[in-house]
């Protein structure tokens, strides 16, 4: 059987290699290499589709364009902003006219082009009526309309890989700067490389105008109108309450050196009650998500942060040779509340002592007190920097037009952050191209530029676009798409390469095994066997578009046979087949139809396929809703054999749901704090709705009984009022901890 699944996984790695043989370059590696052009030009246009629309050829004007009405429809007009639009010297890069004329096009764009124009939305539309879509009939579907023009982008984007396109790279680098100084080492950063003797040189860089900063001063000069918006570090104003219970009996000055140790140089004051120590200290952690943990219930928390916390504070204890156990009973981020609470424990305790052993002067007094030592502290409160600006990278494979991908990289800056300063440099010492930009995080008008894990992909979309209208087969998928393994970090791969030369130098082998499989181009098994049925379903429709468009040739054959393939490696991974007639029709060890070939997986698959859709909290619990729907509707027709691997798959479906809904959950929160400019999110619609729950065991139904159905009438009553109280703490949490995401 392995060496069944060894040659799925060859084959479905020469199918994601577009057909052509050409070995993917890996873009992580930052060897000094000279690539090859790439050889797409094996890949003819005139065998690799036809276009049976009007009987005409596709030109490159419609390679970019989505549906009517789209996003991109009015990049594409000829007086829009962009790269052909601009007047700028012949030595910045903004000039692409040779690499957008017709002949530039290649096979992979037409091939993206034909099945975009051959995507058809009342075909969606009539399975989202099917699947119990509501509105569906509405003349004002906004979201639908976007929704359908998403996974035309996304079909169309499988097609152009299948037939050899590259997929587009956008990052946005960790460490960004935030102070005038490290703006100006990133700066430098950009705009120096190392020749062949290893000397470090100026290259060419470009502002947001076009033009080139050669001279020291000219960057100098940059920097000042560049920091201009830059905003001063925010005081760290984090509080928490802890609780000590001593193991026995402690000395003063032991105790006093104890918790010194155990806070650092952070300030405190304590009080002592028997075997009971009270410590009010201030902290490095965000105090603000520590409070909401506390205020809904730690039981109902998947939070670890107070429990790494409390175990490093009783570490830290034991350490100085005080056996105690820690207990985080508070926590608060504003200086106000800070302020109050410190004059409260003052007030309540006795026997206050600062951190040196000494009682706190003026305690009668617990206001003047608080306020004194607060101020006394404010010298050693640490700050936070602001994120000030940002390091995007944009890639691509060796052998592509760097100019072309400089242009693209300009493009796509011109149009996701107009009004924002930039710099861009093209570095050539690795052997794909790439292109480093450092961006204002806020604009002169004081609008700042986000990147939430929605706006990557928009980037990533856009990239791809504008590499497109360049002449650069390039398209923006998913990792799903392809069932790949995460991509590895700088950090990772400096870590990886550093253990291969030096064998004193320790690397966790989670960080091996990572950068190894992506390396080699290993599937993500745990991501085959949850997402297989409907990574599977994807290329599936892709096929059946392309079909419809008109596309024939080595393009269709790849797409068919990676869907295929990935259907079949699933299947073998979870042992749901094995090699003989049943194969690939949904049989399982035995010969015996598995729930696979149950006539409501396609639907099933359909719907699992669209919860990446869901860019809300509110969208994902509908679709979570339709998904069990469609569930529970199975398990009544299946026979009891089927019932166990049945049930396995749901508890797979349902964690994968909630995982997304709470990184959902987690991203509108901080879009909220951070004070997003969007639409409203109609979250109050889904209060006290039921949702599936991650702890139900699903096991066999049996008769209902009256007794039955009322407990469970008790049940949804007591999770909807479990539901409101939370949603109601949420809000008073957000009210007192306004402030947090600054903080």
């Amino acid at each position: 059987m392995s060496g069944r699944l060894a040659g799925y996984g060859a084959e479905i790695e020469r199918c994601l290699r577009g057909a052509t043989g050409v070995k993917r370059e890996e873009l992580n590696d930052d060897k000094s290499l000279t690539g090859a052009p790439r050889e797409a030009s094996e890949f003819q246009a005139t065998k690799s589709y036809e276009w049976t629309g009007d009987g005409g050829r596709l030109r490159q004007g419609q390679a970019g364009s989505t549906l009517g009405g789209g996003r991109n429809a009015a990049r594409s007009s000829p007086g829009g902003r962009g790269v052909a639009g601009s007047s700028v010297s012949s030595k910045t890069p903004k000039s692409a006219a040779a690499a957008r004329s017709p002949t530039a096009a290649s096979a992979p764009i037409m091939v993206y082009g034909a099945t975009l124009a051959g995507f058809r939305p009342e075909e969606e539309e009539e399975d989202w009526k099917r699947r119990g879509g509501r509105g569906a009939g509405r003349a004002s579907g906004t979201g639908r309309a976007a929704r359908v023009a998403y996974q035309a982008r996304a079909v169309a984007a499988r097609a152009g890989y299948a037939a050899g396109a590259q997929p587009a790279v956008f990052k946005v680098m960790p460490n960004p700067p935030s102070t005038r100084e490290a703006a100006a080492r990133l700066l430098n950063y950009i705009g120096k490389r190392e020749d062949e003797k290893g000397e470090k040189n100026d290259i060419d860089i470009f502002d947001e105008d076009g033009q080139v900063i050669a001279t020291g001063g000219a960057r100098k000069a940059f920097l000042e109108t560049f920091c201009e918006t830059f905003e001063p570090p925010l005081e760290n104003t984090n509080f928490i309450e802890v609780r000590f219970e001593l193991a026995g009996e402690v000395a003063d000055a032991a105790l006093s050196e104890a918790l010194n140790k155990a806070f650092g140089a952070k300030p405190f004051i304590y009080a002592q009650d028997g075997q009971a120590v009270e410590v009010y200290a201030h902290t490095d952690e965000r105090a603000g998500p520590l409070a909401r943990v506390l205020a809904g219930g730690r039981e109902n928390s998947r939070s670890k942060a107070l429990d790494k916390i409390e175990a490093r504070l009783s570490e830290a204890m034991g350490a100085a040779g005080v056996v105690a156990k820690a207990e985080v009973m508070a926590a608060v981020s504003r200086e106000p509340k800070a302020k109050y609470f410190l004059q409260k424990f003052i007030r309540t305790h006795n026997q206050v002592r600062n951190a040196n052993g000494e009682p706190v002067p003026g305690a009668k007094n617990s206001t003047k007190a608080a306020a004194s030592a607060y101020e006394q502290w404010r010298p050693q409160f640490s700050g936070r920097e602001r994120r000030n600006a940002y390091h995007l990278l944009f890639s691509a494979k060796a052998g592509t037009d760097a100019t072309a991908v400089m242009a693209a990289a300009r493009a796509v800056l011109e149009e996701r952050a107009p009004g924002y300063k930039f710099v861009l440099a093209h570095h050539k010492d690795t052997k794909h191209v790439h292109i480093h930009a450092m961006v204002q995080a806020r604009s002169a008008d004081g609008e700042r530029l986000k990147f939430y894990k929605p706006d990557l992909f928009a980037w990533r979309e856009t990239f791809a676009e504008k590499a497109r209208e360049n002449g650069i087969a390039m398209v923006a998928t998913r990792r799903m798409d392809h069932a790949m393994t995460r991509p590895f970090t700088k950090e990772h791969a400096g870590a990886y390469s550093r253990a291969q030369s030096d064998p004193r130098y320790q690397v966790s082998a989670r960080t091996i095994e990572r950068v190894e499989a992506k390396r080699q181009r290993r599937l993500d098994g745990q991501s085959l066997v949850v997402n297989g049925d409907a990574i599977a379903a994807a290329w599936q429709k892709t096929v059946t578009t392309m079909r419809i468009a008109g596309v024939v040739g080595q393009a269709l054959t790849a797409a068919e046979s990676i869907g295929n393939n990935f259907l079949q490696f699933r299947r073998y991974r979870t042992g749901e087949a094995q090699p003989g007639p049943g194969v690939g029709r949904g049989a399982d060890q035995s010969g015996q139809k598995s729930f696979l070939s149950h006539p409501g997986m396609r639907e099933l698959n359909a719907l699992i396929g669209d919860l990446n859709m869901a860019q809300t909290p509110l969208e994902m619990r509908r679709q979570m809703a339709r998904v069990n729907q469609a569930l529970d509707n199975m398990r009544e027709t299946l026979p009891p054999a089927h019932q166990g691997q049945f049930e396995q798959y749901r508890e797979e479906v349902n964690d994968k749901m909630h995982d997304r809904l709470a990184r959902l959950q987690f991203e509108r929160q901080q879009q909220r704090r951070g004070g997003g400019s969007g639409e409203p999110i109609p979250e109050r619609e889904a209060r006290g709705r039921d949702l599936p729950t991650r702890d139900d065991s699903r096991q066999p139904e049996q008769p209902r009984t009256g007794t039955e159905q009322e407990m469970k009438a008790k049940q949804k009553d007591a999770n909807k009022q479990k539901t409101q109280q939370a949603e109601e703490q949420d809000r008073k949490t957000q009210r007192s901890n306004e402030n947090d995401y600054e903080r």
